[in-house]
C-alpha cells in the first residue's frame, strides 16, 4: 500500500536529484557580507576603503570632525556617525563592531552578553602595523583584495616620498598642543625616518606624550620644527608653539603639521608621506625662498612653510584623540 510517508520519502528523493542537476554556483545560497559599525577614527578610514559603503551601519562621530577625522569630509559624509554607547550600537544591528584596543572593560562585556561580534584594533607603530591592519579589517569585511590594493597604494607613496640615496637626514621635532612630543616607538616617528628625518626628541631622551619645554627647545633646537598649532579649543596651550622667542633660533624653520596625521595609520599614511616629503623638499631650497619680511623688514629665517596634505585643508586643529 502506498502510504503517506512514503510518498514523503519519494518527493525528498527528488528534491534532491532535482538539486544535484543544477550547477555549484546557483545551488549555494550566496555568502552575505557582515554589516559593521566602527567606533574608532582609524578604523573608520580603513574600513571606507576596504569594505562595502552598505556594510558600513555608522562610523565613529570623530570622523565628522575635521580635527580629529582621518577621512575626507566629503567621505565622512556619505556616513552615518555614532557616539558609541552601547545603546546605540544595538540599535543598528551589525553583525561586527570595530573599537580601539583601549575600550572598557564594561563595554565589551556588555557587548559579549548581547551577543555582539567585537573586534579591537591596536595601535599601529610602524608601516608593518599598518599593514596588518588593513589585512585584518579587510579579511573580516570579506574584501581582502582590496586590503592588498590598499597596501599597495600606500607602499607606493612611501616610496616615492624616500630622500635620495646618501641623504643627510634632517633633524626634526613634531611639537604638539602645550610642548608635547612623540615618543619613537609611534607611527609619526617611523614615517620621520622613512622620510628623511629624525626624531630630535627622542634623540634628547624624551618619550611618548612628554612635554618638551620652550627653553629646552631654544637650548636645543632642531632644523625643523612639526607644529600642530591651530585655533581650536587647545589655542591657548598652543600660544607656546607659536612664542616669539622661537623667532631667535636662527637656523631653524617651522612647518605645521595636521594632528590628525599623526596618530592612524591605513591611508592615512599616504597623506602624512607627501607633507613630509613637501617639508623635507623645501628645506633643500635657497633660503631666500623659504623666508618671509616680518614687520620692520626683518627676516625670519624659522618662518613657517606652507600646509598641504591635511585633511579638510586650513590651518591644522586639536589634537585626534585617536591617541
Amino acid at each position: 500500500m502506498w502510504t503517506r510517508s512514503a510518498s514523503y520519502a519519494w518527493i525528498g528523493v527528488l528534491c534532491h536529484l532535482l538539486t544535484a542537476c543544477v550547477p555549484a554556483t546557483q545551488a549555494e545560497v550566496p555568502h552575505t557580507r557582515p554589516t559593521i559599525v566602527s567606533l574608532n577614527p582609524c578604523s573608520d578610514a580603513i574600513l571606507a576603503e576596504v569594505a562595502d559603503p552598505a556594510q558600513i551601519l555608522a562610523i565613529s562621530h570623530y570622523s565628522a570632525d575635521p580635527r580629529s577625522s582621518s577621512m575626507d569630509p566629503a567621505q565622512a559624509r556619505r556616513f552615518r556617525t555614532t557616539r558609541g554607547t552601547v545603546e546605540a550600537v544595538l540599535a543598528l544591528h551589525p553583525d561586527l563592531v570595530i573599537e580601539g584596543s583601549f575600550i572598557a572593560p564594561a563595554t565589551a562585556g556588555a557587548y559579549q552578553r548581547l551577543g555582539l561580534h567585537l573586534e579591537t584594533l591596536a595601535i599601529a607603530n610602524t608601516v608593518e602595523d599598518s599593514h596588518a591592519q588593513i589585512r585584518q579589517l579587510a579579511a573580516l569585511a570579506g574584501h581582502p583584495d582590496r586590503g592588498e590594493a590598499l597596501i599597495r597604494r600606500i607602499d607606493s607613496a612611501v616610496a616615492q616620498a624616500a630622500p635620495p640615496a646618501n641623504y643627510q637626514p634632517v633633524s626634526a621635532i613634531v611639537w604638539e598642543s602645550g610642548g608635547m612630543v612623540p615618543g619613537d616607538n609611534t607611527l609619526i616617528a617611523d614615517l620621520l625616518r622613512r622620510t628623511g628625518f629624525t626624531n630630535a626628541s627622542a634623540a634628547q631622551g624624551y618619550h611618548q606624550a612628554d612635554l618638551l619645554p620652550l627653553e629646552r627647545m631654544l637650548a636645543n633646537p632642531p632644523q625643523v620644527i612639526l607644529t600642530t598649532a591651530g585655533e581650536g579649543p587647545q589655542a591657548n596651550e598652543d600660544r607656546l608653539l607659536r612664542h616669539p622667542a622661537l623667532a631667535s633660533l636662527r637656523t631653524t624653520t617651522r612647518a605645521p603639521l595636521a594632528s590628525n596625521l599623526l596618530y592612524c595609520a591605513g591611508p592615512t599614511i599616504i597623506r602624512a608621506v607627501n607633507r613630509l616629503a613637501e617639508v623635507r623638499r623645501a628645506l633643500a631650497e635657497p633660503t631666500p625662498n623659504r623666508s618671509r619680511k616680518r614687520e620692520g623688514g626683518q627676516t625670519a629665517p624659522s618662518s613657517p612653510l606652507p600646509l598641504a596634505g591635511g585633511v579638510g585643508g586650513g590651518q591644522p586643529q586639536a589634537q585626534s584623540p585617536a591617541r
